[in-house]
């Protein structure tokens, strides 16, 4: 499949939307890099249980100061 370019992507919006709606491959061409247009669902969006459970156990971590912090910094010679 050819990519588009930016202004033909923008000329065909809605013909590129439906085209990644009915799971079709959209390609855009900006400058020397190619993207892709993504249908992106609901449940890919949403934390899940798992997720959840991990951000709660670091918070905790934090709260309880079982966690190391740092500064990274670099000198230039």
């Amino acid at each position: 499949m050819e990519a588009l370019s930016v202004r033909e992507y923008r000329n065909n919006l809605a013909a590129s939307f439906t085209k990644a709606d009915n799971g079709e491959q959209v390609l855009i061409r900006r400058k020397n890099e190619i993207y892709a247009l993504v249908k992106v669902g609901r449940e890919d969006l949403m934390i899940t249980p798992e997720l959840q459970a991990r951000i709660d156990k670091a918070r905790e971590e934090i709260k309880s100061g079982k966690c190391v912090t740092g500064s990274f910094f670099f000198i230039n010679d």
